[in-house]
């Protein structure tokens, strides 16, 4: 593994950590807030987030219905480096606690990320997320 392809596996891997403890104030520093085209899609929106200010008002929000997150865990990352950009593909395992909800909405997510180098190293500026659905599944709940 070269040392760029660990670099980026390190900015994802801090990444999803941060996220699991949702701890954005932390997660910021994965990400280059000066990057003008930033594109950030949650699973739960229907557009992205795009643009830092946006980005921050994003996480401030997601402690008003997000009580915790039990599980966020790598199942397995593929990462590719072509220069000064990466890309990156993650499967999760997720449990997520809801507020006054139950029960905790549990699934895999699917992420892609790119990154680009800066002077202070690898940083986010593009990230998707969506969960998987089966289609076994959706179809038998819409048919009862």
């Amino acid at each position: 593994m070269s040392t760029d392809e660990r670099a980026v596996r390190e900015t994802i891997t801090g990444w999803l950590a941060s996220m699991k403890a949702l701890d954005f104030a932390t997660g910021q520093q994965f990400w280059d807030s000066d990057f003008p085209g930033l594109v950030y899609q949650p699973e739960e929106h229907v557009v992205p987030v795009t643009g830092w200010a946006e980005l921050l008002r994003y996480w401030q929000g997601v402690s008003g219905h997000v009580e915790a997150v039990p599980e966020w865990d790598e199942i397995h990352t593929d990462v590719a480096v072509l220069g000064d950009a990466a890309f990156g593909f993650s499967r999760l395992s997720t449990r997520i606690k809801l507020r006054d909800a139950e029960p905790t909405f549990d699934g895999q997510v699917r992420c892609s990320f790119v990154l680009r180098r800066t002077p202070a190293g690898w940083r986010l500026v593009h990230y998707h997320e969506s969960r998987l659905v089966g289609v076994d599944e959706a179809l038998a709940s819409l048919t009862g």
